[in-house]
């Protein structure tokens, strides 16, 4: 491939093509996260091996959609893998943490020779982690920053609910701090970080890369004297302006063009809770405008869309962090309307002939919209592509950085670790643990045994067969009264001799090369403190094969605000540097305490002391039911805890303040455009529509049913994928949509009068037949809705008929009543009601006629519907077929 004139082929000193993988979470047609996929292509065309390599996290794809991906990456030289499970790990891939282990484990097997990665999820934290401490060899690391989840958050306007999104930024921050080199697609985005104390001065910025779009319908759309479409580049999200584009719109309606149309796309998501599609679709109520909806569309698919209909682009962002959107419309010489909001500024050329961006209000955009439409810009491409594609292939020029050279002092050397084990009358375990250390890699060590009591007989003859060794080998044996975990560890702290200290539980057992590796640990990362992953296993002896243990215990190493909800740090099987204990003291001696190591991790952290995990197992971890763990109380082992952190004053609670908040808040308030679709009986189907899956089928076949019923079936047909559909409706046709009751609620229906009868009294016909009731000649028959009349509706109207032929006059009431008063129907029924139609009497056969129920005020609360019929003279003996045909609610 020839790149800015030159023939690249990148080869390695070997001789053979560099091997690059490319990381990517998403991966789908509507994704708009190309970024990566464009990444991997450009690296395969100019003669690198490339992986692009999709981790889905718990969302696993269907065989179907990984094949169909398959062959479209392999058309461009582009190897695709799905990593969805690790064989260290249990099968689900669904925090976090585990796909952050998983792509570790992944390149420790994989011989890449360079690493991309996206910064969001924090995907090469454990990677990166392993670099720090030693733990594996990494190639260099390239992490692509577009939206941290800190920044989404905040242009979102929304606080972090969940102990996982704090995890998140965590994970974010360490990854763009640490990475071999950090991308971001904005100097914005740059700047963002900088102001949040990220250490990311040498962070560069490249712009994303974009799709190359046909450009056959551009050249056609600039000789055009007016515009007459708008394409909307919004998304769901808050901050990508579709409210504002919404306010916009309605300035603009008065005086827009005759015959404009608007075009949105999806995929969909939910605004402060309302369904996105349906905010639109709502608001679009009120303008004269043709709306069309297209349920999925990538960057690229909505640039070849507006070019090809000569359409004016509008980005209404509320914040950007990329400009990718902006950029492209440059690329494409395509009329646009853009805000002035974060990376947009960066990424606007005045040499493009473009408009100069505006604030972000709706009036000033309606103004800029206004003002396109009438003069449409005409649009200089400006081809910043191949620069932009250059750029990211010089990326791959990744020296060496020092921190992987730097060696810490003393690096080379071999301290001697002090391994301090406490121990109470579990012999069996012991010996398996002893068993441990005597086989380590590591020779400079000693061995400190605390005997806290043990009073059973076979616990003491061990330590009496064990005390020759001891000696020998210059290891010590304690033997104290029993005073718990936290006093016998202190004690062996005091005895012990190394300047590196050990704790090893007696249950557990070290790999061979452990001791070797928290040495290499603590040299390299210069941590006071190196906690490590494990291998979980339940029975009396240790496995003889590694791969019959799982990693289910992930700790990150922080945050501190974290540290205070769980255990973040680590397991007590740790490393610990001497002088830590003279900083923050010793291990807490509280008796029947089961957090020993939670508390003392939680100290250090606070005072500063650097705290790392290895992401590598270095020992079997035994769980048993009657370990200390499992036996103890959780809210006993939280008070020290608690007490730990308001000991040392901690102040960064601004999270924990909002994870507070966010959890806390009633649900209504968080999604208040939701609540308020509640209070407008007109509103009620948008109502329904937040709660089926955004993107779902039933969502698609729901939004284009609201659109039929409230006169845009052009709308409906887009949706559904369609050609454009009649502008005439049949006023009787069903909606699935409108407010009408269909059979999953009609057949709720409840007899209000059971009579005796040799045939039902009460049916509910499937396929729009409506409710049956039959007269009785003991009196009215009635059934009830419960409960189906909505809050704050005002209205009902009930579509009734006569349906045989030789069928007497009957009468027909509707009312609306307290789902819990019981209605005598010897008396007044309008007395009993909260509105009652009164009786009318029908006597033509097959016409139908309306029955109407009006409130005099809103309410609160939902009503129960209430049908009833009786015969209006004396029945003639003939079939009685009286049916309730349709039910409508309305405002």
């Amino acid at each position: 491939m020839a790149v800015g004139g030159k023939e690249r082929r990148p080869l390695e000193p070997q001789g053979r093509p560099r091997r690059v993988c490319v990381v990517t979470r998403a991966i789908g047609p509507g994704d708009d996260d190309t970024a990566t996929a464009e990444l991997a292509r450009l690296f395969a065309g100019d003669g690198d091996e490339v992986t692009l390599l999709w981790v889905p996290g718990s969302d696993v794809p269907s065989s179907e959609e990984v094949a169909a991906r398959h062959r479209e990456f392999e058309a461009a030289s582009v190897r695709l893998e799905v990593l969805d499970r690790s064989d260290q790990l249990l099968p689900s891939l669904a925090t976090p943490e585990s796909q952050s282990a998983a792509l570790l484990h992944y390149l420790e097997r994989s011989g890449h020779d360079l690493v991309y990665a996206p910064l969001e999820g924090g995907l090469p934290y454990y990677t990166l982690l392993a670099v720090e401490t030693g733990a594996f060899a990494a190639p260099p690391v390239v992490v692509i920053a577009q939206a941290p989840l800190e920044w989404a958050h905040e242009a979102d306007r929304a606080f972090m609910g969940s102990t996982d999104a704090i995890a998140v930024t965590y994970m974010e921050k360490y990854c763009a701090e640490m990475a071999d080199r950090t991308i971001c697609a904005s100097a914005a985005l740059r700047k963002w970080m900088l102001s949040k104390d990220w250490k990311v001065k040498k962070a560069v910025v490249t712009p994303l890369l974009q799709d190359r779009i046909d450009q056959a319908g551009v050249r056609s759309s600039v000789g055009k004297q007016s515009s007459k479409e708008l394409v909307a580049f919004a998304g769901w999200h808050l901050r990508d302006g579709m409210t504002l584009l919404c306010d916009a719109l309605d300035i603009l309606a008065p005086t827009a063009p005759k015959g404009l149309t608007v075009t949105a796309f999806g995929p969909f998501g939910k605004i402060m809770g309302e369904h996105s599609g349906g905010l639109l679709l709502r608001r679009a109520e009120r303008w004269p405008f043709k709306l069309n909806m297209v349920p999925r569309a990538n960057l690229a698919a909505k640039l070849d869309y507006a070019t090809r209909a000569g359409a004016l682009a509008v980005i209404p962002a509320r914040a950007a962090s990329t400009g990718g959107a902006v950029a492209a419309c440059i690329e494409a010489g395509l009329p646009f309307v853009a805000t002035n909001v974060g990376a947009h500024a960066e990424t606007w050329k005045p040499q493009a002939r473009q408009p100069r961006l505006v604030d972000a209000d709706a009036a000033a955009l309606a103004q800029a919209i206004l003002a396109a439409l009438k003069d449409p810009p005409r649009p200089l491409p400006i081809d910043s592509l191949g620069q932009c594609r250059q750029s990211w292939l010089d990326t791959r020029n990744v020296p060496t950085p020092a921190k992987r050279r730097r060696i810490h002092k003393g690096a080379g050397s071999s301290p001697l670790v002090s391994i301090v084990m406490a121990h109470r009358n579990r012999p069996l375990y012991l010996k398996q643990a002893i068993a441990a250390i005597e086989a380590q890699t590591y020779d400079q060590l000693e061995l400190v045994l605390v005997d806290d009591g043990s009073d059973l007989d076979e616990a003491r003859r061990l330590l009496d067969v064990l005390e020759p060794t001891f000696r020998q080998r210059g290891w010590k044996i304690l033997r104290r009264p029993q005073r718990h975990l936290g006093a016998a560890r202190n004690a062996g702290i005091r005895a012990a001799h190394g300047e590196l200290i050990l704790f090893v539980d007696d249950d557990n057992a070290l790999f061979p090369e452990a001791v070797e590796h928290f040495v290499r640990a603590m040299a390299i990362s210069g941590a006071d403190i190196c906690t490590a992953f494990q291998l979980i296993f339940y029975e009396d002896f240790v496995p003889g094969d590694r791969a019959d243990g799982l990693i289910q215990y992930l700790p990150l190493g922080g945050p501190d605000t974290l540290g205070l909800i769980h255990n973040v740090y680590g397991d007590a099987n740790a490393m610990v540097r001497r002088s830590v204990f003279a900083q923050i003291g010793f291990w807490i001696e509280q008796p029947g305490y089961a957090m020993h190591d939670w508390e003392f991790f939680a100290r250090a952290s606070l005072a500063g002391l650097k705290l790392r995990p290895i992401p590598k197992p270095l020992y079997w971890y035994r769980s048993k039911p009657d370990g200390m763990f499992r036996t103890s109380n959780w809210y006993d082992n939280r008070l020290p805890v608690m007490e730990a952190f308001k000991s040392s004053q901690f102040g960064d609670l601004g999270q924990l303040y909002k994870l507070a908040i966010a959890q806390n808040t009633a649900q209504s308030e968080i999604e208040s455009a939701r609540e308020n679709l509640k209070y407008t009986p007109a509103n009620r189907k948008y109502l329904e529509l937040c709660d089926v899956e955004p993107n779902s089928d039933a969502a698609m076949a729901k939004l284009a049913a609201i659109a039929a019923s409230v006169g845009r079936p052009d709308t409906a047909a887009t949706l559904l994928g369609r050609p454009q559909a009649d502008e005439r409706r049949d006023p009787d046709s069903a909606d699935v949509g409108s407010n009408t009751l269909g059979f999953d609620m009609l057949r709720g229906a409840r007899l209000l009068t059971p009579r005796p009868s040799p045939l039902p009294l009460l049916l509910v016909a499937p396929d729009g037949g409506g409710v049956f009731l039959r007269p009785h000649l003991e009196g009215a028959v009635a059934a009830s809705l419960d409960h189906h009349f909505p809050p704050f509706f005002r209205k009902i109207e009930a579509i009734v008929e006569v349906a045989h032929a030789d069928a007497p006059a009957m009468d027909f009431a509707l009312a609306l009543a307290r789902p819990d008063r019981t209605i005598d129907w010897q008396q007044d029924i309008a007395a009993q009601t909260i509105a009652f139609s009164g009786w009318i009497t029908v006597k033509d056969k097959f016409v139908r006629h309306p029955l109407v129920v009006m409130l005099h005020a809103r309410r609160k609360m939902p009503l129960s519907i209430v049908l009833a019929v009786r015969f209006a003279a004396t029945p003639n003996g003939f079939p009685t077929n009286a049916f309730f045909r349709k039910l409508t609610l309305s405002g």
